[in-house]
């Protein structure tokens, strides 16, 4: 059970956050709102309210990030920038409409009922879809040009940063933090053991979750880095180098690849080539239902591969793929709506750890196409935007977003660690590609450029 501060803590991100808004710029504030939600606040306690969302970690960041924005700040509220954006995010708030619609009787799932879903669920499905979504609009509206999402990228790093000695403190002593602080730990303690030592959780409830915000903090350090924007005092390739360090003590044999991919491609190819690579990645995570149902996924290699890291890795992907199979087939049945909630989308017994299985389940291939569309579509959108960037320190910075973008999709296959700070860096890269306005180059600036021949030919008849 929680104990009096961690319930304190929930009911007292608002007031921390409306003072972030008084202090500083929108964006800071409402990253500050959000990413600090994430990573302090604790697992597991809510306050349930009736029809709304319960005001749990991610929803009470949701709540004050809006307040802020709204009553503090007066940003106009608006719908994201794109066409595709706003398809998607107005297609998000029907999804429920449709899916209750669709899941009018009670279902039987191996050894239970799960009742019918009724008028009630569908107010609180659409309010849970458009809370997990404010982020991203948020972001897509306040990140408006290159500037603005360098700062981004800044205040990723200096979060890692600023969450490593805790990291370090639970390698060393094992994690503790949330049950000395909150009174109790959030998961199993034995997933945390590995390599003959501890990797951390901190208060994000899983190492693994820890190990994926490593990652990104990483390759925002990384991009920064090539991009030559200035972190903090110390040159930018020791805190690459530290971002390594904070990865590899996570223990986590997939952040680890996804790291050390995302790095290689941002370190050693050309902006074009690593945004090239992330798009291609990205669209090979947005078809993997299709692939999967048509028995494309060359799952007995990729358990080939994981054996190399240990019989204990092939145990645990096979143990997915097997599980995944068994949720594809459940979710075939409602294809293009799903299930819906009170875990009509799980069959007994199942244990359903990709997000994207869960998002297809739950919602049918609409609802995959919002939740997996948004952040292809940021992946696509940087890609266009890429070919209208001159400078290539900006164009780094884009290559960046993409490259981040591409490994979170890649860690939905595996796992579910799409949380509301991963719908802010999804709309951040929007909003910078949307927004950005190219500046026209100055008449004066026109005429250095024109060819000396052209100069030579001019001036030949007064001659």
């Amino acid at each position: 059970m929680p104990n009096t501060i961690a319930l304190l803590a929930v009911l007292v991100w608002p007031v921390l956050s409306l003072l972030l808004y008084r202090k500083y710029s929108a964006l800071t504030a409402t990253f500050w709102t959000i990413f600090g939600a994430y990573m302090f606040l604790p697992q597991k306690v809510a306050f349930v309210l009736p029809i709304l969302p319960n005001i749990d970690k991610q929803n009470v960041a949701a709540y004050s990030a809006l307040i802020g924005c709204l009553l503090i700040k007066k940003v106009k509220f608006r719908f994201p920038p794109t066409f595709g954006s706003k398809l998607l995010l107005v297609t998000g708030l029907l999804i429920s409409s449709l899916t209750v619609l669709t899941n009018l009787d009670p279902v039987f799932t191996g050894v239970r009922v799960k009742p019918a879903l009724s008028p009630k669920d569908l107010i609180s499905m659409t309010f849970q879809v458009a809370f997990a979504l404010v982020p991203f609009v948020l972001a897509s509206i306040l990140v408006r040009d290159i500037k603005d999402g360098i700062k981004v990228l800044r205040l990723v790093a200096i979060a890692g940063i600023l969450y490593s000695p805790l990291m370090i403190i639970e390698v060393l002593l094992s994690p503790q933090l949330h049950t000395w602080i909150y009174g109790f730990f959030p998961h199993a303690f034995n997933q945390q053991i590995r390599f003959g030592g501890y990797r951390p959780v901190v208060f994000m409830g899983h190492g693994l979750l820890v190990a994926n915000f490593s990652v990104v903090v990483l390759l925002a350090m990384t991009g920064l880095w090539k991009a030559k924007q200035k972190i903090f005092i110390l040159p930018n390739i020791v805190f690459v180098l530290y971002g390594l360090f904070i990865l590899l003590i996570c223990k986590s044999v997939g952040a680890w690849l996804l790291g050390t991919l995302g790095f290689l491609m941002l370190a050693f190819l050309p902006s074009r080539l690593s945004t090239m690579g992330s798009y291609i990645l990205a669209s090979a995570v947005f078809f993997y239902p299709i692939l999967a149902m048509f028995n494309y996924i060359p799952h007995d290699k990729l358990l080939e591969l994981a054996a190399v890291f240990g019989p204990d890795k092939v145990g645990s992907l096979g143990f997915r793929f097997e599980h995944e199979e068994i949720m594809l087939a459940h979710g075939q049945e409602k294809m293009l709506f799903g299930w819906g909630g009170w875990d009509r989308n799980r069959i007994d017994g199942v244990v359903t750890d990709g997000y994207w299985i869960i998002k297809f389940t739950q919602f049918g291939l609409l609802g995959y196409l919002v939740f997996l569309g948004l952040p292809m579509l940021a992946v696509k959108n940087g890609k266009a935007f890429l070919s209208k960037i001159r400078d290539p320190q900006h164009a780094q910075v884009c290559a960046t977003f993409c490259v981040i973008i591409a490994m979170l999709m890649v860690d939905q296959i595996p796992n579910a660690s799409q949380h509301n700070w991963v719908f802010f860096m999804y709309g951040a890269a929007i909003g910078m590609c949307a927004n950005h306005k190219f500046r026209k180059p100055h008449r004066r600036e026109s005429a250095e450029r024109e060819p000396i021949i052209g100069k030579v030919q001019a001036q030949a008849p007064a001659q």
